[in-house]
């Protein structure tokens, strides 16, 4: 017995792809990714090592609304532009068995 014909019969995909197609619980990568830092980490353990003069200089040039965003968080927004407090009139259209019926 062929490696095709041991597969199971999916009629979506071609005869062709089926030694290709993941079994149902079969994971595409079972290694895992890499054990590499990410972006954010090396970017994190950069700064963390640079000196206090090259920090100065890092931020030189940089809006200091970003640098305190950096160091404190954004700060808490809870302007309302749009509705005043109110809440938000919905209009949704059902449709079932042909009849529309309007919910609000």
């Amino acid at each position: 017995m062929d490696e095709a014909e041991k597969q199971p019969v999916n009629s979506k995909v071609p005869h062709q792809l089926l030694p290709h197609v993941f079994k149902k619980g079969q994971s595409g990568n079972p290694a895992g990714r890499p054990p590499t830092k990410t972006l954010k980490e090396f970017a994190r353990a950069y700064l963390a090592g640079l000196t206090d003069e090259e920090r100065i200089d890092y931020f030189e040039g940089m809006d200091k609304k970003v640098i305190w965003e950096m160091a404190e968080g954004r700060p808490e927004s809870k302007t309302d532009v749009t509705t005043n407090g109110e809440a938000i009139p919905m209009l949704v259209k059902f449709i079932t068995d042909g009849k529309t019926t309007i919910d609000s």
